[in-house]
């Protein structure tokens, strides 16, 4: 930056040039010239006048001497003058070399450097200082203000404010620091650029009273500050969404903007959600929406839980259960919804109230005076009877102590009994009754203490019979026998009140247990819409799967750096696990919802028992097992699909739990059945474990070295059992083996007899240089196999849809060799129909392999009846891929 040195323009101010002094010297010489023609002119003018010539002449002379003497000076003068301009030209030269040099140095500095004077104006800075500026609009130039300099950039975008902070008082604040900063001698400040940088400014207090400032570049230090931010953000994220998902109760929140941040799998469960409504994003209307479909309005939009902050949770019924929800708020407006089930708890309590007020009833029918007092002396609870006797002209005994109801004289007499029951005494004693009419009255006390659950004495019951007519009986026998045939009646009264008391809870029993019975059927109905919910998410679970696996076969398939490999195998490996259970959860859920259509036809079973032990003899190898087979060549009615399922299973977890031995695979005759059976010589299983390992997520202890199940075949066994009709059967000795075996029907019913398929061979064959057409609508998925492709050399086209592959096809002008189409593309479309359309464009019946993870019956019928059209199921398997591929050079 070329600025002109205010410190040189100063000096140069204050002394005169060597051009000005000449020409000072100039005047000052036709001056005094001047001076001696006027007066040698007066002179003459003398000598005219008066004659006095001598006198002039030694005026003239005199004069003369002078002007020589003041010449003499004056050339004495521009000597002097021109010496100190050679100086003075040597300093100005000096002063600009050492600014040129200052200049260099300052350009030479890898930061950013500024001066400002003590006005806060720029007098100097290196072109590192104006780079770091993003908008070039920004007139950086001698003279311009520090205030006026950070205004531009602020206006014109370059520097970036906190969102919280005007930029007004942004500059407010910035000039509040330089201020401190000349008092201070030094300050420092951070801020960022619009082009992502960020800048700290280090400013020094100049010898001059100026600011120094050094502006440094410090975005990789604020990035590696963000990105452990970041990490940490991350980890506590990890760790709050493991602590969600540990809770029992079902956890949501949201956001100010009420869109959901996070949510355990709970809050799923209890409230029967869909995926779409526990996803990061849904919207708190989309939630009340739904329930307001399913006439849930406890949850809808009329529902003020979600509108308001509760300070205790509120109790909600939906659907026959009830729930705890409470709503917390967060600083950043967002808030925290819970659900908690508490069906059983009201249950409970509902319970409870239903028994307490059956014995309120009972205790009031009675005609005993009823009470319970707790250790302080309060009443807890009356009857009718004794709130008529102690408690007349509507007075208060609830709460109140014995000696406040009883006064201080009848009190007095039954403290002694009063101590007794509170330290554990049964009293019984004769007291004498209120009357109103003024007639004794007479009643046999009866105090019962009440014990805690660790034996301490906790209150005590008072029971009093009015016994004044039997006092009267022993005066008036007549009077009496009369009362006590009296009383008969009245106890009879109330035992058959009490007999249609009991009656009546038989009944509401009934009525309980009837809406029981009703809440199972529902919950059963529940799960089953769960279940048949999960059969049907197949492809939405299977998609992104699939992506994966083919993005991983990819990178497998390059050139990776060392000690890559082995991570990238392990990654292939845990998708495979992944995708094992995902497969085995999705036909458990198919089998419960009934989406497995059962195809029953007569099969020989030397076909079924070959396939299986040309499939588990590597496995049985792999693990050191002999593996013995006894085929048979009867003919089951059986679906060929299920069954081989279910001695898959039966096989594997023979050589799962077997760490050394041998494995039998055979079949027995049973009458009009076979026994297809399979006995190992492995672990064993304990007798009470049985029925156990059927259960989904039972599992035995894996044996060393092996690789772990997941404790789903059995479920799946038992499920398809049930299905097919086809009995299983199990015995097992721990330590000695186990043997498994189903029964199925001999096929003796006319029906179509058909062959097992043999597994296609995996081809390795080269694929390069062949060329191939991908239609997929997720991006994904068409990435990732795009990827595995171009690693394997063919030439790929890739498009989403119809059109843009025939766009493409037409761009490239080369014919594909094969098609590979997603049988469900967007919009409804088929894939079945875009090869039918792609062909008829072509001109050609291209192969073509069509990709989907729909398994239903009716998708594999459509691509049959399809010719040259292949199915491959997903998740892809890049093998079996590559095999298809390859085919169409055979």
């Amino acid at each position: 930056m070329n600025l002109p040195a205010t410190t040189q323009a100063a000096a140069l101010q204050t002394a005169p040039t060597p051009e000005e002094e000449r020409a000072a010297l100039k005047r000052e010489v036709v001056k005094l010239k001047e001076i001696n023609r006027a007066l040698m002119k007066h002179v003459e003018h003398s000598l005219d006048l008066q004659g006095n010539a001598y006198h002039l002449f030694q005026a003239a002379v005199s004069l003369d001497r002078m002007v020589k003497e003041r010449t003499r000076e004056l050339e004495q003068a521009l000597e002097a003058v021109a010496s100190s301009n050679r100086e003075l030209n040597e300093a100005v030269v000096v002063g600009l070399t050492a600014q040129n040099r200052l200049r260099d140095a300052i350009d030479s500095i890898s930061e950013g450097f500024a001066i400002f004077d003590p006005k806060d104006r720029l007098i100097l800075c290196n072109q590192r200082f104006m780079d770091f500026w993003p908008n070039p609009s920004v007139d950086i130039r001698s003279g311009i203000t520090f205030e006026e300099l950070i205004t531009r950039a602020l206006k014109d975008g370059s520097i970036v404010t906190p969102e919280d902070v005007a930029s007004e008082q942004w500059v407010a604040d910035r000039l509040k620091q330089r201020e401190s900063a000349k008092s201070s001698g030094s300050g420092r400040w951070v801020y960022a650029l619009s082009n992502g940088r960020w800048i700290q400014v280090n400013d020094r207090l100049s010898l001059e009273g100026g600011i120094a400032s050094i502006y440094t570049d410090i975005t990789d230090i604020k990035d590696a500050e963000r990105q452990e931010r970041e990490r940490a953000l991350a980890e506590r994220s990890l760790h709050l969404q493991a602590t969600l998902e540990s809770m029992s109760i079902g956890v949501a929140v949201f956001d100010k903007d009420q869109r959901l941040v996070t949510a355990n799998r709970r809050y799923g469960e209890l409230l029967e959600l869909p995926a779409s409504l526990t996803t990061p994003g849904a919207t708190l209307h989309s939630f009340q929406r739904f329930n307001d479909q399913r006439e849930v309005s406890e949850l809808g939009t009329a529902s003020l839980l979600v509108t308001a902050n509760a300070s205790t949770p509120a109790e909600v019924s939906v659907n026959g259960r009830w729930f705890a929800i409470k709503r917390d708020p967060m600083p950043d407006g967002g808030f925290v919804i819970s659900y908690a089930e508490i069906t059983e708890r009201r249950m409970v309590e509902e319970a409870l109230h239903d028994t307490e007020e059956r014995i309120r009833l009972f205790a009031n029918a009675m005609p005993t005076m009823m009470s319970y007092v707790d250790t302080e002396e309060h009443y807890q609870f009356v009857n009718r009877a004794y709130r008529t006797t102690y408690g007349r002209n509507g007075k208060r005994i609830l709460g109140r102590d014995l000696k406040a109801v009883l006064g201080e004289v009848e009190y007095g007499m039954r403290k002694p009994y009063i101590d007794r029951a509170l330290r554990g005494s049964t009293v019984v004693f004769d007291t004498q009754l209120p009357s109103p009419d003024g007639e004794p009255r007479f009643g046999l006390a009866t105090y019962v203490p009440h014990r805690g659950a660790r034996g301490q004495v906790v209150g005590f019951f008072v029971l009093i019979q009015d016994i004044t007519e039997r006092r009267r009986s022993e005066r008036i026998l007549e009077a009496a026998k009369e009362e006590l045939e009296r009383r008969v009646y009245e106890r009879t009264a109330s035992l058959q009140q009490l007999n249609e008391t009991l009656l009546s809870e038989v009944v509401e029993r009934r009525r309980i247990a009837a809406e029981l019975q009703k809440s199972k059927v529902e919950a059963e109905r529940a799960n089953l819409s769960k279940t048949q919910f999960l059969a049907d998410a197949s492809h939405d679970l299977l998609q992104p799967l699939n992506a994966a696996r083919l993005f991983v076969s990819a990178m497998q398939d390059r050139t990776l750096p060392e000690g890559l490999p082995p991570m990238i195998g392990k990654v292939d490996q845990a998708l495979s696990n992944v995708e094992d259970i995902l497969n085995i959860l999705l036909d458990i859920s198919k089998l419960d919802a009934g989406k497995v259509a059962v195809n029953m036809k007569r099969v020989p079973l030397t076909a079924v028992m070959t396939s299986l032990h040309d499939e588990i003899a590597p496995l049985a190898e792999r693990g050191g097992i002999e593996l013995r087979f006894m085929p048979s060549s009867l003919i089951v009615n059986t679906d060929v699909r299920l069954l081989r399922r279910l001695l898959q299973n039966f096989l594997t977890n023979a050589c799962r739990y077997t760490p050394s031995g041998r494995i039998l695979f055979g079949a027995r005759r049973r009458g009009n059945h076979v026994e297809l059976q399979v006995a190992d010589t492995g672990i064993g299983i304990p007798k009470d474990s049985l029925d156990e390992i059927f259960q989904e997520f039972q599992r035995l202890t894996d044996v060393a070295g092996g690789k772990k199940g997941y404790g789903l075949g059995l479920s799946i066994v038992r499920r398809i059992s049930r299905l097919l009709n086809h009995p299983i059967k199990v015995r097992s000795e721990p330590g000695k083996g186990s043997v498994f075996s189903v029964l199925v029907p001999l096929g003796t019913e006319v029906t179509e007899l058909i062959e097992v398929p043999k597994p296609e061979p995996v081809s390795n064959a080269a694929v390069d240089q062949i060329n191939a057409l991908i239609v997929e609508n997720e991006p994904d998925v068409l990435e990732g196999m795009a990827n595995l492709l171009g690693t394997w050399g063919c030439n790929y086209l890739a498009a989403p849809n119809q059109e843009q592959a025939l766009a493409a096809v037409s761009e490239s002008g080369r014919q594909p060799d094969i098609l590979l189409v997603d049988y469900h593309l967007d919009n409804n479309v088929l894939g079945t129909d875009v090869i039918a359309a792609l062909r008829r464009q072509l001109g050609t019946e291209i192969p073509a392999v069509v990709i989907t993870a729909d398994r239903s019956a009716e998708v594999a019928h459509a691509i049959q009846e399809m010719p040259a059209a292949t199915l491959l199921p997903k998740p892809i398997k890049p093998a079996r891929l590559r095999a298809l591929v390859a085919s169409v050079r055979r």
